[in-house]
């Protein structure tokens, strides 16, 4: 899958969920779980304080162009 001007993606979910990264300290995350076309579906994060439709396109995008040079192993077992 080379890179294009645009992908087609689903977004499957969007979770926000709180971590305690220090004692005392929330920090609170939107967890975005998309698919497309080619790849296998997977999960950004983004601290939700930033969270922005155009981010999360952005970072999608980013993600995509990322793992495309990535080729899947395949076997027999």
């Amino acid at each position: 899958m080379a890179k294009r001007e645009e992908y087609d993606v689903t977004v499957i979910a969007r979770d926000d969920v709180k971590t305690y990264p220090k004692i005392g300290v929330e920090v609170e995350t939107r967890l975005v779980t998309y698919v497309a076309a080619g790849l296998v579906p997977n999960t950004i994060s983004i601290p939700r304080e930033k969270w922005t439709p155009e981010l999360e396109k952005k970072l999608i995008r980013e993600d995509i162009e990322r793992r495309l040079p990535v080729k899947p192993e395949s076997f027999k077992v």
